[in-house]
């Protein structure tokens, strides 16, 4: 077997306190070392059980391992910190790792490839061990919801837009050390509506209203302030029509001219923009006029929705509190 050390060039702070998150899923040689990463979880998976399965079983188990720990390494990736309540789920991920090194390491035939693929794998291990500590609470990974943008698709194209005034350098990718602290809550904040039931969110706005408007004893300022507080909570939901209006005129610029049929999730644009130059600018001028860029290329969707709001609710307590 071979000997290792993994607690060696640790990712840390830095002076303008940066962390440098290093992710094994973004190493520039990944997809050489995806095929081994798949069989290493492939055993963890079979060990896990305490007697023989069927192969049936461990295929279940490996495609579901691989899936979480590319997704729950990538969010943290995305925070660059982690929030008390998620340090259950960082451990478990940080022991899942731990287990593929070990299996990984389990010969003494290490070749150059291998030791490049153990220490990607490693130093994404203590980058996790490493993260620093966010206020709040952050979301917990759930197997049944994909929270990832999909590299070339609409959502993922047009956040690459939105993100450019938050790039570090200018010249280089939306990758989360290459992207400010308000950018990657941007890029947080843009993936949460791509996979967001609009109707079930609306339909939580409705239920607190309801709570509030049957809630007996409170004066009529209180009453116009928990209403307030709740449109303002869900003022948001204005994303649901800037990004459907959006999509609808980057389907008429694509459909038929150019594509047959443009699917939301599935439709890479990448290769239909090196295709077609004209395209970039016919996209970035939708973006600017749906998003209402300003001439720094930041957002300004909700400056109007959450002034009408604050104006509406500061006339009811001026002539009805």
């Amino acid at each position: 077997m071979g000997k290792f050390n993994f607690n060696v060039n640790a990712a840390r702070l830095d002076a303008s306190g940066h962390y440098d998150f290093q992710n094994v899923f973004e190493f520039p040689d990944f997809i050489e070392m995806r095929p081994k990463l798949r069989e290493a979880v492939r055993t963890v998976a079979r060990e896990a059980f305490d007697q023989p399965v069927l192969p049936v079983k461990v295929e279940r188990m490996t495609t579901s391992l691989e899936e979480q720990l590319e997704r729950e390494t990538r969010k943290y990736a995305r925070q660059l910190g982690i929030h008390d309540n998620q340090k259950g789920e960082r451990n478990e991920l940080v022991r899942l790792f731990t287990q593929i090194l070990q299996v990984i390491s389990r010969t003494d035939e290490i070749d150059e490839e291998l030791e490049d693929m153990i220490y990607a794998i490693n130093q994404t291990r203590l980058s996790l061990i490493g993260l620093p500590e966010l206020a709040g609470e952050g979301e917990l990974y759930r197997a049944d919801q994909d929270q990832e943008l999909i590299p070339g698709t609409y959502y993922h194209y047009v956040t690459e837009q939105l993100v450019k005034p938050y790039l570090i350098d200018p010249a280089g990718g939306m990758v989360p050390a290459n992207v400010t602290k308000e950018g990657r809550q941007l890029v947080v904040r843009m993936t949460t509506y791509a996979y967001r039931d609009w109707d079930a969110y609306l339909t939580h706005e409705y239920d607190e209203q309801h709570i509030v408007k049957n809630q007996k004893g409170l004066s009529q300022s209180d009453y116009f302030d928990k209403l307030e507080a709740i449109e303002l909570k869900y003022a948001d939901h204005i994303y649901s029509e800037v990004l459907a209006d959006n999509f609808q005129d980057f389907t008429k610029i694509l459909v038929s001219d150019i594509v047959p049929s443009f699917e939301i999730m599935s439709t890479d644009l990448r290769p239909l923009v090196t295709q077609h130059p004209g395209l970039k600018i016919r996209f970035a001028a939708k973006i600017a006029e749906h998003f209402k860029l300003d001439d720094q290329g930041r957002e300004h969707v909700m400056d109007r929705p959450l002034e009408e709001i604050k104006n509406k609710y500061r006339y009811y307590r001026e002539n009805f509190a």
